[in-house]
């Protein structure tokens, strides 16, 4: 799973002990059969430098990718 936030890591983990890592990995993947989740996320968005971005791409298809080989 990718997602990208504008929420600082440590901040998200302690104000909202990560919403989507438990609605994806708990409470929907599962029931369609997914059991193995893997969750990069990309932050933060705002103000992030075109080089930043590109490099969030580049490891988006290498994660890809190696979901096929």
């Amino acid at each position: 799973m990718l997602n990208t936030s504008d929420t600082p890591g440590e901040r998200e983990q302690s104000e909202f002990g990560d919403p989507l890592e438990r609605i994806w990995a708990a409470c929907v993947l599962p029931y369609a059969g997914v059991a193995d989740v893997r969750r990069t996320v990309f932050r933060t968005v705002t103000g992030s430098t075109g080089e930043t971005r590109s490099d969030w791409l580049r490891q988006a298809r290498r994660q890809a990718a190696a979901l096929t080989a």
